[in-house]
């Protein structure tokens, strides 16, 4: 099975991209085996899927520099994450931080992060077209992701 995480503040425009997915994934009948998780801007619970067996795939809103709604996919094993310092989340603390904290207990779980580009993340607005026209492109990676695990 692979743990799906959605991070993110529903009253925060773009930033509810991941409970959003996650919500639509609950929808769709997908022949996966997947643990759909909202999270909301409660990256601390992240830590225990990091320290599990089954792999784990976060979609979360990420100020990349890219276009608004711009999809990133990337494996947080391979990738320097652990030298991420000082970075401002919306959730409290950041996924960076608890991947940090997630290593320095034990082994953690193979990890993917699917990043969408903002466009906004006042308080009280909806997702942007930008990133509400991403989903589909979400929710294929998560597909693709899956079977590579079935």
């Amino acid at each position: 099975m692979i743990n799906v995480i959605g991070l993110g503040n529903p009253l925060k425009g773009d930033d509810a991209v991941g409970p959003v997915v996650i919500e639509q994934l609950y929808r769709l009948n997908t022949e996966y085996k997947l643990k759909l998780v909202d999270a909301g801007a409660d990256a601390f619970m992240v830590l225990d899927y990091l320290l599990a067996d089954d792999p784990v795939i976060i979609i979360d809103c990420a100020k990349m520099g890219k276009v608004a709604g711009e999809v990133v996919a990337f494996d947080v094993n391979s990738a320097n994450i652990k030298n991420v310092s000082g970075t401002l989340s919306l959730h409290g603390f950041s996924f960076a931080e608890m991947y940090v904290m997630a290593t320095s207990i034990g082994p953690v779980s193979p990890c993917k992060i699917i990043g969408v580009e903002p466009k906004n993340i006042d308080f009280n607005t909806d997702l942007s077209e930008e990133v509400e026209a991403s989903i589909p492109e979400i929710i294929k990676i998560v597909k693709m992701e899956a079977k590579n695990y079935a």
